[in-house]
């Protein structure tokens, strides 16, 4: 009995605790330094942490707007505390709230404490971008007569280290929750004209490719060294090539016409950065069509990715011939794969009218253009596409097995998408096709 009333004291404690305490995961609140645009965080924003990673160097938070758990870099919060001291936290640095600072004299120190003598923890580089945190009393620094203008400051750089700055060399400015600068501060100007530098250094792919290179499914069609956007930083010649346009013009230079969009000179482009590995370029079709197309960055060679993707399919062609290269079938006759990506094929009359029109000459190619959806893998290994007489263009599904392959109609439907223009191919299998088997 007494065991019992022990037991139930225990129970009753844990949960007084749980109501006291809180017995979730969370570890703790922090304040955020630095704003996180993408999550759109602002700086003295107080959340709720639950895992902290010293391996990934993240912590582990849901926001305001999310109870999706989501990663953001130690640096840009505090460390985790009660919900009162970090909103004792959130008060300390509300003066600066929004406030960041833009460094004008290369190699200003970062000191680990208010005093010219303090020992130096970081050098900023000129035109560094650094977070104001606080403001605090110390000795001020002089230029050798006379003592400087300004404050010490509580700061945080990029790289997460904090310490105190004289408030001298430096240009303080709001930042947004979005990332962008007060316009006409000398750090948005600055940070917009090194973010364009780069932008006109580099050359720019359709953003398609990513995802085509992503699902590893490079289409021929869509994919050519050609295509991109070239900013003509150093021939003066903009140019805009895709498969429905090919667009080139001199320019002059640039107009500005907000933080993010400019416009080419003596041409109908224009162009938005969203950032340094994005933008969006706004043109106009010789027909008087005003369009737009994003563009990213790529960092594989897409020379390389279209030779790889040549030899894949090569590659699939010669196997059919390399392990034949005569096919037969008792019901579907004789397919030879005659080499160069050529086939002969006598005795499908079972297969004519329904799959293969009739009268055609039962000679032509062989393509590998069209990629197995999801749908159909496991079942199949891909699709093989003849060209009777070369132009009657029939799909085949295609499996291989240990003494050949069986093969069954693929029914392909193309639909033109309006907003990009390319088009969007639907593969199936009919419930009813027929299964042809041929064996070597």
């Amino acid at each position: 009995m007494k065991f019992l009333n022990k037991l139930i004291a225990t129970v009753l404690i844990s949960l007084v605790g749980c109501i006291f305490v809180s017995c979730s995961d969370i570890i703790g609140y922090s304040v955020v330094l630095w704003n996180v645009p993408e999550l759109e965080l602002a700086d003295g924003t107080i959340v709720p942490v639950y895992l902290k990673s010293n391996i990934s160097k993240v912590y582990v938070i849901t926001t305001p707007n999310s109870e999706q758990k989501v990663e953001v870099p130690l640096w840009k919060l505090s460390e985790p505390q009660s919900k009162k001291r970090a909103q004792a936290t959130a008060l300390s640095y509300a003066e600066y709230q929004g406030r960041y600072a833009l460094c004008i004299l290369d190699g200003l120190p970062i000191r680990q404490e208010t005093k010219n003598t303090s020992r130096q923890v970081y050098r900023l580089r000129k035109g560094e971008i650094i977070r104001v945190l606080r403001k605090g009393t110390g000795d001020i620094p002089t230029n050798g007569t006379k003592a400087l203008e300004g404050e010490w400051l509580r700061v945080l750089a990029s790289d997460g280290t904090a310490g105190w700055c004289f408030s001298h060399n430096l240009e303080l400015f709001a930042m947004n929750t979005d990332g962008t600068f007060e316009a006409g501060s000398n750090a948005e100007v600055q940070v917009a004209d090194e973010l364009l530098e780069k932008v006109l250094a580099t050359k720019w792919y359709p953003d398609y490719y990513a995802t085509m290179i992503r699902k590893k499914q490079i289409d021929l069609k869509y994919m050519k060294t050609s295509y991109g956007f070239d900013t003509g930083s150093y021939s003066g010649t903009i140019s805009l090539v895709m498969d429905d346009v090919n667009l080139s013009y001199p320019y002059s230079g640039l107009t500005r016409s907000s933080s993010s969009i400019y416009k080419f000179n003596d041409t109908p482009l224009q162009m938005t950065i969203r950032n340094a590995d994005s933008i969006i370029v706004k043109y106009t079709t010789p027909e008087g069509m005003a369009k737009s197309q994003n563009f990213i960055t790529i960092s594989d060679d897409i020379g390389t990715l279209i030779a790889e993707e040549k030899n894949r399919r090569l590659e699939v062609y010669n196997t059919f011939q390399k392990l034949g290269p005569v096919y037969t079938s008792s019901n579907y006759g004789q397919l030879t794969f005659t080499g160069n990506g050529s086939f002969r094929w006598r005795g499908y009359d079972v297969l004519v009218p329904s799959v293969i029109r009739q009268g055609l000459s039962g000679e032509g190619s062989i393509e590998v253009k069209y990629f197995l959806p999801s749908s159909l893998e496991g079942a199949w290994d891909g699709i093989l596409t003849f060209y009777f007489n070369g132009y009657d263009e029939v799909n085949f599904l295609y499996k291989k097995e240990a003494n050949g392959f069986r093969m069954c109609a693929a029914r392909v439907t193309t639909t033109t998408d309006m907003m990009t223009g390319r088009d969007n191919t639907n593969i199936s299998q009919s419930s009813s096709a027929q299964v042809i088997v041929f064996h070597n």
